[in-house]
């Protein structure tokens, strides 16, 4: 697997170049898109991360397929460059980390909240507004419905966790009950 610090310094030199051109949002959107082709595409996954498919070859599909999508030429050229180093596999995180290095660069930080069932608009606001004092950052709000926590919610800030979910909750209590039933 790719080191993180190899996809972050991908990540971020593409936004510099991105942020100076005044296009680091269409950017963001290919990127998007380009995630979504391969999880959504397992041919033309395995096809790009084939290594026995030249790298001609590869460049040529990008043409074809995603070159149209693009809205600038920077993403293509990222492309053609990950595929000249073999680098190809750093799409599958690229567009979040290119998310993280932008939001850290510009004083955001993008939060993933998960709950059971979707939140009235002033409790997301409220919600938010607890989150950029903890956070000490503008908060970008995602939220995800995911009715397996039960009730609570989980909150995912960068690589910290925080779980507050039903479901959570109850394993830890059956941890604690089956330690105290050995005790």
């Amino acid at each position: 697997m790719i080191e993180e610090s190899v996809v972050v310094g991908y990540a971020q030199a593409l936004f510099e170049v991105a942020d100076e051109k005044g296009v680091a949002g269409d950017v963001e959107k290919d990127l998007e898109g380009i995630k979504e082709l391969l999880r959504t595409n397992k041919k033309f996954r395995a096809v790009l991360y084939h290594p026995a498919i030249t790298k001609t070859e590869k460049k040529d599909i990008i043409n074809k397929t995603i070159g149209p999508q693009c809205s600038n030429k920077w993403v293509r050229n990222l492309l053609f460059l990950l595929i000249e180093k073999r680098r190809e596999r750093i799409l599958d995180s690229l567009p979040d980390v290119f998310k993280e290095v932008a939001g850290r660069i510009k004083g955001v930080t993008h939060v993933k909240v998960q709950t059971a069932f979707p939140l009235p608009d002033s409790r997301l606001i409220k919600l938010k507004e607890n989150l950029e004092k903890l956070t000490k950052k503008k908060v970008e709000l995602e939220t995800e419905i995911n009715k397996d926590i039960i009730g609570g919610m989980i909150i995912r800030i960068g690589n910290k966790i925080i779980d507050g979910s039903v479901i959570n909750n109850l394993k830890n209590l059956k941890k604690n009950l089956s330690k105290t039933a050995l005790a």
